[in-house]
């Protein structure tokens, strides 16, 4: 392989400058930003660095390393102007991490071409431009030279977080608070001014629209619900789940928060509580899942929109007693199945089964499924009476139904056959309804159906199908075949007394229509005594069925 041909160079054409992998030429905005920024830190560096607030001491008379460091970045700035110094100590291979990138960064200050900048990016504190010199790490050097931005500056001391040190970092100060989370003055009341929430301020309490200081002080209930962060210093934040439930921003407010500090860590200087119960109910018994769901948003696997409702459902699926509609408690079944849609009848049998279902410890979903859960309280998830009765009646119909006056046996068939093939209850107990109505009127009536003999049981039998269950069918029966003369004339004196007789002669033998046509007067007074008894008049039934046996010569006494 040939060797590559020597360049040359031509008098006058400017050298070519070597450029680093991970640098771009940066545009006269960025390096105008980044003079200005590398000035400052000639000129006040020392003002630039963390203010150290702890005053106690480590074992044995150490210095904690955090001093340590400030001492050596001090010195550094004390030769800020020595050059050559200054390259020695950004390549040095001992000596501070910090201390070699801002030994870097006051040399890049004095450079008159920063036209070739490095790309900084972290996924959580941000990105920004860079002059890189020296061998110091480019995260320190970036963070450094960033000074301005309240995250990135916190990156040079990442080391010592590591080693549990905290650090705050916000636009109006820089602090260390040493091997304790102390919060420094001033920090939670910036990053709760620059975050997408508007607060409302009295004394060490800070709520959004809405709630009240009061009811926050003392973690009382208060409109839909809130989220309350307690500090160390016993300054609360709230805010309503109606503000949470809004939010449309990516970016989680508990991350922003959770930035302004290093390590990132808010629970070491805030636990977070969420105050919300039913009315009349209480949170106890949901603390372990609170605590779950509100760990998932500390953690960021929740997103802060869901965390209204994932609060409720966690109370909701705790309490022990009484009932629950959607988000209502209730103590009493009577008040909780009006929460509900469907007709008197439905609620009527939907109250019996969910007092029988009382202390049951199941929820029911929309479409009638039924689940256990934590709590012993019925829990009602849906909205319709149909609901309830379909998720409750394999285990309470029956019970149910005999306590709506339906005797046991007839409850029972009604039961099984609802198990087997479930129709909409709302066509169910209207069918009942219809069956318990027509039974009303049969009892009215001396004799059921089939128990009296002869033509003046078929009148009978006639009568009561037309008052019961309709005339279109008594009228067919009547006039179906007859296997005997008498039946036949039976039929036709029904039709006389009931007024169907007209247009059905051709129907009917002669001889059937002269001797029914005997027993007529006495059919109509039958006729009309049932009539009587259906619109619930007194009136002697009994006695007209004597008077068409007589009329009809049946030997046969009434039962």
């Amino acid at each position: 392989m040939m060797a590559r041909p020597a360049q040359v160079e031509f008098p006058g054409k400017k050298r070519q400058r070597m450029r680093m992998r991970g640098t771009k030429q940066a545009n006269i905005d960025t390096q105008k930003r980044l003079r200005k920024n590398l000035e400052k830190l000639l000129e006040e560096g020392e003002t630039l660095l963390p203010a150290m607030t702890w005053t106690g001491k480590l074992k044995w008379g150490r210095t904690d390393p955090v001093t340590k460091t400030l001492r050596e970045l001090r010195k550094i700035l004390d030769r800020r102007h020595d050059k050559k110094w200054l390259a020695k100590r950004m390549m040095a291979k001992r000596g501070d991490d910090v201390g070699k990138a801002l030994a870097g960064s006051l040399m890049a200050a004095h450079d008159e071409d920063i036209s070739l900048v490095g790309n900084y990016s972290h996924q959580s504190f941000g990105k920004a431009s860079y002059v890189r010199r020296g061998d110091g790490k480019i995260a320190y050097q970036a963070g450094i030279q960033n000074h301005h931005m309240a995250t990135l500056r916190m990156l040079p001391w990442e080391d010592h977080a590591r080693k549990g040190y905290f650090f705050f970092s916000w636009k109006g100060g820089f602090v260390c608070s040493g091997p304790e989370p102390n919060i420094p003055d001033g920090w939670l009341d910036e990053v709760l001014l620059r975050s997408r929430f508007d607060f409302e301020n009295d004394g060490k309490i800070w709520v959004t629209e809405g709630l009240g200081f009061e009811a926050v002080s003392n973690d009382e209930m208060a409109k839909d619900g809130y989220l309350v962060l307690n500090f160390i210093d016993g300054s609360k934040v709230a805010i309503g789940f109606d503000k949470l439930e809004t939010v449309k921003s990516k970016s989680s407010f508990i991350h922003d928060l959770a930035l302004s500090m290093l390590p990132p860590n808010l629970s070491t200087v805030m636990t977070p509580d969420a105050v919300w119960a039913p009315e009349g109910a209480s949170r106890e018994g949901a603390e372990e899942a609170l605590e779950r769901v509100l760990d998932a948003w500390m953690g960021l696997t929740l997103n802060e929109g869901s965390i209204s409702k994932r609060v409720k459902l966690a109370v909701l699926h705790h309490l022990n007693e009484g009932f629950i509609v959607g988000e209502k408690w209730f103590e009493k079944a009577e008040d909780a199945v009006n929460e509900l849609n469907g007709s008197p009848s439905e609620k009527e049998l939907a109250l019996n089964l969910m007092l029988e279902a009382a202390g049951s410890g199941i929820r029911i979903s929309k479409g009638g499924e039924t689940i256990e859960r934590s709590g012993d309280a019925l829990e009602i998830a849906a909205t319709s009476c149909n609901d309830v009765l379909s998720g409750l009646w394999e285990d309470h119909g029956m019970q149910g139904l005999i306590s709506i006056g339906i005797p046991e046996d007839e409850a029972e068939d009604l039961w099984v056959a609802q198990c087997n093939k479930k129709r909409a209850f709302g066509k169910f107990l209207k069918d009942i309804e219809s069956q318990r109505a027509k039974s009303d009127i049969l009892q009215k009536f001396p004799y059921r159906k089939g128990k009296v003999s002869g033509p003046v049981g078929m009148i009978h039998d006639l009568t009561i199908t037309g008052l019961v269950e309709g005339m279109g069918k008594a009228e067919k029966l009547a006039l179906a075949k007859k296997a005997d003369i008498d039946s036949e004339s039976a039929s036709w004196a029904w039709l006389i007394a009931a007024g169907k007789s007209g247009g059905q002669e051709w129907q009917f033998s002669s001889n059937a229509r002269d001797k029914g046509g005997a027993w007529s007067p006495a059919a109509i007074e039958v006729w009309n005594a049932g009539k009587a008894l259906v619109a619930g008049d007194e009136v002697d039934y009994k006695s007209c069925l004597e008077a068409l046996r007589k009329s009809c010569g049946q030997i046969e006494d009434l039962p």
